[in-house]
């Protein structure tokens, strides 16, 4: 039994996220993945939270595959996240956990809302098709969480996640999401030559926010939080600018732009207000939050998960 669950502890977010609870002392147990039990699974969902009975979730857990990814394999990013999600609630709400922070996407978010984004458009259009069918299952997820509140009083917080980054992440250069696949492309060609292929042709604007700062955001959120909130740095940046902020520590190394290559959507910044009346703030920059990042990729280069 553990006072604390947070599921998908092996990514950025949940590595982050038990480093912090760690420190603090917190009773707190971790499922990393399917080998601690596979919660697409109802029976062995149900099962883990039966052993378990914590108070408090995170739900971190999630199919993710990246643009590349959603592309290819919309049918999986729909299905796996959609069992995930409503199975690790329902048996939050079946056990009588206390409350539930979970970590939803930006890609919720329609493409064409007036920017920055805010908590009330989450629903308001369709979201972009190069994340449509991970997006309407992360939709779902505040769905749930909404409709669980009014019928049977649960207790939630719901980050609106932006792109994080950080030690932990998966760094697939096809399938991974802007910053790990950016890196690992850049390490390799470090270490190996070659010019690095950069998707698009610099323009669209993102926000990424460090994984350490993502940690506590999703703290204050279990302590304070009620509803869904934009968990971002609310300073974005284009991907050419990134690109040049992560070209600073590769002086060596070539790239070049594939502007046949998709873009996504166009434009992404969020009011960070409502997060910031928990006293969330952002403590690292993007140059500070990539220079660590690259450190422990270099560090662990033979041990990353791609």
């Amino acid at each position: 039994m553990a006072d604390i669950l947070v599921t998908g502890g092996s990514g950025v977010a949940g590595a982050a996220l038990e480093a912090l609870l760690v420190a603090r002392g917190a009773d707190v147990r971790i499922l990393r993945g399917r080998a601690d039990g596979d919660l697409e699974d109802w029976h062995v969902c149900r099962a883990v939270f039966e052993r378990e009975r914590p108070r408090f979730v995170y739900h971190l857990a999630g199919a993710v595959f990246g643009i590349g990814g959603n592309t290819a394999f919309p049918g999986d990013a729909f299905r796996r996240n959609t069992l995930l999600n409503l199975h690790v609630v329902e048996a939050s709400r079946q056990i009588g956990v206390e409350k539930i922070v979970a970590m939803g996407t930006a890609a919720i978010y329609a493409d064409g809302l007036q920017q920055p984004m805010r908590e009330s458009d989450a629903l308001t259009g369709e979201p972009h098709a190069s994340e449509y069918a991970y997006a309407f299952a992360k939709r779902g997820l505040l769905v749930q969480l909404e409709s669980y509140r009014r019928q049977f009083g649960t207790r939630f917080a719901y980050a609106i996640s932006t792109n994080l980054y950080g030690p932990h992440d998966r760094f697939n250069v096809e399938y991974g999401h802007v910053i790990p696949s950016l890196l690992m492309k850049f390490e390799c060609a470090r270490r190996d030559g070659g010019v690095v292929e950069i998707w698009g042709d610099g323009s669209p604007q993102r926000d990424f926010l460090y994984a350490e700062d993502a940690a506590a955001g999703l703290a204050l959120m279990m302590e304070q939080g009620d509803g869904s909130y934009n968990l971002a740095s609310g300073t974005p940046c284009t991907i050419s600018e990134l690109v040049t902020a992560i070209a600073a520590f590769y002086p060596d190394v070539a790239y070049r732009w594939n502007p046949d290559k998709p873009l996504g959507q166009l434009r992404r910044s969020y009011d960070v207000g409502r997060i910031k009346g928990i006293d969330f703030q952002a403590a690292h920059s993007i140059e500070s939050g990539l220079a660590a990042t690259i450190d422990w990729v270099r560090s662990n280069f033979d041990e990353l998960r791609v």
